[in-house]
């Protein structure tokens, strides 16, 4: 079974614009559901630490079906979503290779 990660890094131009993008977006995944994504995909939400303009969003999927589905939630919902604000963003998309745990 192959495991997707997805790292999205969003700069907002104002502390506010990401606190209210990261509201709407907790609200968004928790209401979506898709039954190739369900039990499949986890959603981790982080504000930077030194930086309160930055966001990062942690995708993993635990299969290419449950990651088509999260593109096509991203592009229709997500996406639109985040465009209302001022903001760079960064995607990068990733096969897990190996968790460490320590």
């Amino acid at each position: 079974m192959a495991v997707i990660k997805r790292l999205n890094i969003n700069k907002f131009s104002t502390e506010s614009d990401n606190n209210a993008f990261i509201e709407e977006l907790k609200q968004v995944w928790l209401s979506w559901s898709h039954p190739s994504a369900l039990g499949k995909v986890t959603v981790d939400i982080n504000k930077d630490r030194k930086d309160p303009k930055q966001m990062t969003a942690f995708v993993t999927s635990l299969d290419e079906d449950a990651m088509k589905a999260v593109d096509e939630f991203a592009k229709s919902v997500v996406i639109p979503m985040r465009d209302k604000y001022q903001h760079e963003n960064i995607k990068i998309d990733a096969d897990l290779i190996e968790t460490i745990y320590k």
